[in-house]
């Protein structure tokens, strides 16, 4: 029966620490790429291991945030891996406007759309996640650099990097035809 007052202290412990940091770690998982219902699973899981970890109460308010926060990561980079690649689908240009556009435009913007994709889908899962934060989300490189837990300057080269290595291999298939419809 001792250990019942402990528990009911360390839940109390634990609700006042959600009340306080919740927020705060939900902003921070999805700052990882994670859908509103994602992040809050992952929410979830991180007070209930919280709950689970026997010597959560002997640390200090600060050892205790930092182990929050330190789940909350690896259950989002968890969640990341998961899902692997950035996955981009040919309906993802679905909305571009198409009215009074021939037929043949919308095949060859088509096939276009379709070989950008395929070589974005050649990069790395941290490249894909940092070309979608920087254009499928508008975020600057200092917003990727604090999501992704790297350097502004990481960051900067990294995208630099990539959109020239996209832009040559782009012309490489498409440009000149070296690659294209040549055997």
């Amino acid at each position: 029966m001792q250990q019942r007052p402990v528990e009911v202290l360390h839940r109390a412990e634990l609700a006042q620490l959600y009340q306080i940091y919740a927020p705060k770690l939900l902003d921070y998982i999805r700052r990882y790429g994670a859908s509103l219902e994602d992040a809050e699973d992952i929410l979830t899981d991180v007070f209930v291991a919280a709950m689970e970890y026997t010597s959560f109460s002997t640390l200090t308010v600060q050892q205790q945030q930092a182990w929050l926060w330190r789940v909350a990561r690896n259950k989002a980079v968890d969640l990341y891996r998961r899902s692997r690649r950035f996955s981009l689908h040919s309906d993802t240009f679905a909305d571009e406007q198409t009215d009074g556009v021939s037929p043949e435009t919308l095949s060859l913007k088509q096939e276009e759309q379709e070989l950008l994709l395929r070589l974005i889908q050649e990069l790395t899962p941290e490249q894909q996640k940092v070309l979608a934060l920087r254009f499928g989300e508008n975020l600057r490189c200092a917003q990727i650099a604090e999501r992704i837990g790297k350097r502004e300057g990481s960051i900067r080269s990294m995208l630099s990097r990539m959109m020239n290595l996209l832009r040559r291999n782009y012309h490489t298939y498409d440009g000149g035809g070296s690659s294209r419809g040549t055997t």
